[in-house]
């Protein structure tokens, strides 16, 4: 059976990119063919739950053109987006803001559109209705116009509120609004009507204020639902007043509100509130589902003082710094995956085959400026694309996929090659003319090679080593061809014989181990930081390690050494209880992912029912413990180690959908919202973070090793991710049958 997809799955799309079929032809071999992979050690179960890929709608953000200080946005009757502000009125062509032609100087403070097409501009020069031009009493300036149910035109503005009787060409001055700054008048029928004040909302015949419910005196927007409900945004949060009531009911962060103080309210067609706001804006749906936009990724600036949808679905956003439009593009996730593998081959590839998780950007935004340099973890990183690919060559046998495998292996092979010791790797390398200069940055310990072709980086650490254990092993038994298995099983042969035959570390070019190169008893049992942090991740990547290399070399001592360490040592024990562990001292998500990659390969492989066990116990405890990210990585590894459907699979696929399509980095900081249930301790590095992951759409892409409760992520637009992290979980999930 098939699980009940998203809700996001049930829109109908709206707007078709072509970009997107660009890729097609290069991403895929044989376009819908199941495979079953590789025989020689490849796992072949597969979900008998799965999702069906079919077309979802994917936000993408564009910014329409260079505005600045833009106040307010209309649409007029041939469905032309106008905005006004500083510079005037523009209307959007679809390439260019073309400028209109007013009747009223000055900067503009609100356009709006009646029924037949005309205009209501107020400005700082006046107010204009079509071609007249309406005279105001002296020291009056309108900021408001919109056209009134009855006939004619609501203007309002600092200290009055009045109506325009077109027919008759006279201006109705309100009197219950004079001497008030008056924000926008709403009808509500017979002749009824509320405005919103800088003391409350007032009507013709009563007054409230934030003793009566509203979130402050200070209201500044208004509107009237479908169901004749008013919605008022005030400096400091929403309110509702229901038909036939005189009591506001409050709208707040409890609800669900995200930004209280808000700018300016909006209906569409379908009853959706609109909701703009001085940090970022809301789409608040009937059926009690909620959009929050906030940062660079979506908006100009957060500053939102406008926004409307379009007939075809999109959002356009006013900001203090531009505009932007969100269209709702119609895809599906193997669609988004051949975007993903371009991208990765055409700006991410540095070297032969090292593929680091983020290149920089010269220009902040513009991914045609980017440039590529070394990452600390090289091997971790390049080696988890690496099993991306395996995984998409095993599913759909595409001759490129098979490339991009080979030539990230080879290069992870050359990171065991270059320190010349015999199975001791480097984290990265790059050319030889660069050593200098690395060596008096003092980031890191860089050496020259022996044979003088390339500069490496030391102090290996086990992120490597899992990365290696990893990628290397799926690409033995997925992808290599028998020679490629070879030389595979060397290297690893090599790189496993190193770390047994110096009693379980990875000593360095002096001779002692590594910072984080301890896989020895000694450390595991002595060590303090080991029992508090990470025996249990270190037993199961060596462990797997032993299993991995026995598989390929079919060398006795690496069993010899797996039961050693295994039984003789407990770390059997350790394993099992590999997250309790993990925790104990401090939560730490790197090492939650790299206990996700060592267990995978650890259970893969595992023949003994008994120790089976016991790793599966540590496995689901891992799972359980990761279960709120909603983290579909985490999720499919699990359901392959288990063999089991009872996994977050709608969950899993909702992330894959909502992470946000645009990679550039941003950063968007989210510690303001009012939705929030914040931790009282911070992270492990002093940040601030929530107690639930927020919706994946209102975050910044990130690695499953970063901590996902964060809630400042930093970023100015100055890096691109590589996509690994999506990637990944989506072509093991194709290759398991968890996605088909």
């Amino acid at each position: 059976m098939k699980p009940a997809t998203s809700l996001i799955n049930g829109l109908k799309p709206f707007f078709l990119l072509d970009l997107i079929f660009v890729f097609f032809s290069a991403c895929s071999g044989t376009p819908g063919q199941e495979t079953d992979g590789g025989t020689d050690g490849a796992d072949q179960w597969k979900a008998s739950v799965y999702y069906e890929d079919e077309a979802y709608v994917q936000e993408r953000s564009t910014e329409l053109g260079a505005l600045e200080d833009v106040t307010s946005l209309a649409v007029d009757h041939q469905g032309l987006v106008h905005a006004a502000g500083s510079f005037g009125i523009v209307v959007w062509d679809g390439q260019a803001w073309i400028q209109v032609e007013s009747k009223i100087e000055g900067r503009v403070f609100h356009v709006a559109f009646d029924d037949d097409g005309t205009m209501g501009v107020a400005a700082e020069g006046g107010v204009s209705v079509g071609d007249e031009i309406i005279a105001l009493p002296a020291g009056l300036e309108a900021r408001y116009v919109s056209s009134r149910a009855a006939g004619g035109w609501w203007i309002a503005g600092q200290g009055f509120g009045a109506w325009w009787d077109a027919g008759e060409h006279v201006l109705h001055t309100l009197d219950e609004l004079a001497g008030k700054d008056v924000r926008c008048i709403v009808d509500l029928g017979m002749d009824s009507w509320l405005a919103a004040t800088s003391h409350g909302v007032v009507g013709k015949n009563s007054t409230w204020t934030a003793s009566d419910g509203l979130g402050s005196d200070d209201v500044r927007t208004l509107l009237v639902s479908h169901d004749g409900t008013v919605w008022a945004g005030t400096s400091e949060s929403m309110a509702k007043l229901p038909p036939g009531e005189d009591k506001w009911i409050a709208f707040t962060g409890l609800e669900g509100l995200h930004h209280g103080d808000i700018l300016n309210l909006s209906l569409t067609g379908s009853g959706d509130i609109l909701t703009s706001t001085s940090s970022g804006a809301s789409v608040y749906a009937p059926d009690g589902s909620r959009r929050y936009y906030l940062g660079r990724k979506w908006l100009p600036s957060n500053e939102v003082r406008d926004m409307l949808r379009l007939s075809d679905g999109a959002l356009v956003f006013a900001t203090s710094s531009g505009v932007s439009r969100i269209d709702p593009v119609s895809m599906t996730l193997e669609d988004r995956a051949g975007v993903y593998d371009q991208i990765v081959q055409e700006r991410h590839v540095r070297l032969p085959g090292f593929t680091s998780t983020q290149c920089p950007l010269s220009v902040p935004g513009d991914v045609s400026s980017y440039y590529q340099i070394d990452d600390d973890n090289d091997g971790q990183w390049t080696e988890m694309y690496l099993a991306s690919q395996c995984f998409r060559y095993a599913v759909t046998g595409s001759v490129e996929a098979r490339k991009n495998a080979r030539t990230a292996a080879y290069a992870m092979i050359e990171l065991l090659k270059v320190p010349g010791m015999g199975g001791f790797f480097a984290r990265s390398i790059v050319p030889p003319e660069e050593c200098e200069a690395k060596q008096a940055a003092g980031a890191g310990e860089w050496h020259l090679s022996p044979d003088g072709k390339w500069c490496w980086k030391g102090d290996t650490s086990s992120d490597e080593f899992v990365g290696h254990v990893f990628g290397l092993s799926l690409f033995y038994d997925l992808v290599a061809d028998e020679q490629e298995k070879a030389d595979t099983a060397q290297a690893f042969g090599e790189m496993l014989g190193y770390i047994v035959d110096n009693g379980f570390t990875m000593p360095d070019v002096d001779g002692k181990p590594t910072t984080h190169g301890h896989f020895d008893p000694e450390w595991m049992e002595t060590d303090l930081s080991a029992m508090f942090g990470d025996a249990g991740l270190n037993s199961a990547m060596i462990l797997g390690g032993l299993k991995a290399a026995y598989h390929m070399t079919h060398e006795q001592r690496f069993m010899d050494a797996f039961h050693e360490l295994a039984n003789e040592h407990n770390y059997k024990d350790y394993v099992s209880r590999i997250e309790e562990i993990n925790t104990a001292w401090h939560t730490n998500h790197d090492s939650e992912e790299m206990s996700f990659l060592a267990m995978f390969t650890l259970i893969r492989y595992e023949e003994d029912p008994e120790l089976l066990k016991l790793w599966l116990k540590g496995a689901q405890y891992l799972w359980e413990v990761q279960r709120p990210e909603r983290n579909p990585e985490f999720n499919f590894m699990y359901a392959a180690m288990a063999k089991t459907d009872e996994y977050d699979l709608n969950e899993a696929i909702t992330t894959l959908q909502k992470v946000p399509f645009d990679l550039v980095i941003w950063g968007v900081d989210n510690s303001h919202r009012l939705d929030l249930d914040i931790d009282p301790y911070p992270d492990r590095a002093g940040n601030l973070q929530n107690k639930f992951v927020l919706p994946y759409d209102e975050r910044e892409v990130m690695r499953w090793s970063e901590n996902p409760y964060r809630l400042i992520q930093p970023g100015e637009g100055k890096s691109e991710s590589a996509g690994t992290f999506w990637l990944l979980p989506y072509w093991m999930g194709r290759y398991y049958g968890i996605i088909r």
